[in-house]
């Protein structure tokens, strides 16, 4: 087995640990100041879906289509556009054209903006709450660092899964 990757799947429990944290954190300060994040303004919608979905088969497809969504399909499409596309791709062109390893800098600077463009994209139809917009920016920056470590893709997919996961699932059980 690759050193990287065993040394990836040592650091998982630590890396959960760190993902089920930031989401506690981001959804109990958000209540604690008094900020709607607008996943939770969709949260009651979701309530009575599941409240009738035992109910309606067309329920019950919608709430099984929104966890499909929400914890498997958005994640691997915002992983490949936030972190291969914005940062992996342009270091590779950068690496390519210089024939050499590119500046430290430019990881960095791609990392920076990635997760801005990140944590803005979440947003694009609500007002910007600042405290969920820097906790998911520095989401983003720790999803750039762990594809960095690991140098896999399907690395932060799986964390990004893990985070949605655990974010709706505060979300139906922390008190409104």
């Amino acid at each position: 087995m690759n050193e990287r990757l065993r040394t990836t799947l040592r650091a998982w429990p630590v890396i959960t640990a760190a993902t089920i944290g930031l989401c506690f954190l981001t959804q109990s300060g958000a209540k604690l100041f008094g900020i709607d994040l607008p996943d939770q303004q969709n949260v009651e919608v979701v309530r009575q879906w599941v409240l009738h979905s035992l109910d309606s088969l067309k329920c019950f497809m919608m709430c099984a289509f929104l966890l499909l969504q929400v914890v498997v399909l958005l994640p691997i499409i915002e992983e490949i556009i936030f972190r291969w596309v914005l940062v992996r791709l342009p270091i590779r062109i950068a690496t390519k054209k210089r024939q050499s390893e590119p500046p430290p800098a430019l990881g960095w600077t791609l990392a920076v903006v990635s997760s801005a463009l990140f944590s803005a994209a979440h947003y694009i139809d609500q007002p910007f709450p600042d405290a969920a917009f820097i906790a998911l920016f520095f989401f983003g920056l720790a999803q750039c660092w762990l594809y960095a470590k690991t140098n896999r893709l399907w690395c932060p997919m799986m964390n990004h899964m893990l985070f949605n996961m655990t974010n709706l699932v505060l979300m139906f059980i922390v008190p409104q």
